[in-house]
């Protein structure tokens, strides 16, 4: 049994990677990273030809691709840093039009929780993006949750409603105190959560 998780942040504060795709218009991929006592190393590719991003250096290039470099003080914040500090690698890092992806491995779904609730806390606007749950690899058990599939509308109801702690026993509040919170009556929000609910119950028992 194993959790692979996908986060994704709008605004990840100073940071080099989402601040390069978002100057370039690029999508960067394979981000690499490694320490020296407080400082930070950390390098990703470009399409051949891109403008080096702003505070980066070129230090190696062909007609694919090119490899961007910069360093960072690590008592600065960062989103990943974050992460890895409840003791998950990062697996794997994305950015595109300064939107920050990525992917890790929480041992449960506690810590998941924790880690959301911490990001948000520091970053606001953070998403999780899919959630990987494997089982026994003989029962072929692995389920995928797939955020992609609901509207902004729907993702908004359920995050509003989970985080007044509507899914709770007891709850923290009913759909009345929700559907305040939103602005919408209850019967819509009922519509937009019954919806979002029955769409990632889709990822769960499609087979």
């Amino acid at each position: 049994m194993g959790l692979e998780a996908a986060v994704s942040v709008d605004d990840p504060g100073r940071c080099p990677v989402a601040d390069a795709s978002e100057e370039t218009g690029e999508r960067i991929g394979s981000v690499k990273k490694s320490t020296n006592g407080g400082v930070a190393v950390e390098e990703f590719e470009l399409a051949a030809g891109t403008p080096t991003p702003e505070g980066t250096t070129e230090v190696f290039g062909d007609n694919r691709y090119s490899v961007y470099r910069f360093e960072r003080d690590r008592s600065e914040p960062c989103f990943c840093e974050r992460i890895e500090a409840f003791g998950c690698p990062i697996v794997d890092v994305r950015s595109e039009d300064g939107e920050l992806r990525v992917v890790f491995r929480p041992p449960d779904v506690e810590t998941l929780q924790d880690i959301v609730t911490t990001l948000r806390e520091e970053f606001g606007g953070v998403s999780l993006k899919h959630l990987v749950q494997s089982g026994d690899p003989d029962e072929s058990d692995t389920v995928v949750v797939d955020r992609g599939r609901l509207t902004d509308r729907q993702r908004e109801v359920l995050e509003t409603a989970y985080g007044m702690g509507y899914f709770d026993h007891p709850k923290g509040a009913n759909a009345e105190e929700v559907s305040e919170a939103l602005e919408i009556n209850s019967a819509t929000f009922r519509g937009h959560l019954s919806a979002a609910q029955s769409k990632l119950l889709e990822s769960v028992v499609e087979r």
